[in-house]
């Protein structure tokens, strides 16, 4: 357990990315939540500080501009570290943005749903790729992060 944890708190710190013209303009933070359900049935964000099997995270990146122009072509990148997997339907954002995901440890991403040919009795057969498969996420605004703006990518993943 105490790996598993070690591993998630690294993710954190170090297993996102992000692009653009001028680093030094840019700030980027990454926060893990656990998701609880309160006395009242609904869903609370506690700040994650310890991870159990069955948990879910949810991970939100914010990007800030501390500059005077816009920023483009951001791509932000989220883990989805080993001992876990990504929660179908949770990636959210309000900034309009193509979503791609990965299953091959970030070497290439796709968008969803991902499929995959194979042969099966003889015959092509095409798949769905399952959503606990996949390796990483990525957005790729449409639009600049505008000067002095921020700029909010969620997500959530399940330790097994």
């Amino acid at each position: 357990m105490k790996n598993l944890l070690l591993m998630v708190i690294t993710c954190l710190i170090m297993s996102f990315s992000v692009y653009a013209e001028d680093k030094d303009l840019l700030t980027s933070k990454m926060d893990a939540y656990v998701v609880e359900i309160n006395k009242k049935g609904k869903e609370e964000l506690v700040k994650a500080e310890k991870v159990y099997p069955k948990d879910k995270i949810e991970y939100k990146l914010t990007y800030t501009n501390n500059s005077e122009k816009p920023l483009n072509g951001l791509v932000i990148t989220g883990p989805i570290p080993e001992n876990t997997f990504y929660v179908a339907d949770t990636s959210n954002t309000k900034i309009k943005s193509n979503f791609v995901v990965s299953i091959d440890g970030g070497k290439t991403f796709e968008s969803e749903p991902v499929k995959r040919e194979i042969m099966k009795d003889g015959k092509k057969v095409e798949i769905i790729i399952p959503p606990e498969k996949y390796t990483a996420v990525r957005w790729m605004p449409l639009v600049p992060i505008n000067a002095k703006e921020k700029q909010v990518f969620a997500y959530r993943i399940e330790v097994k």
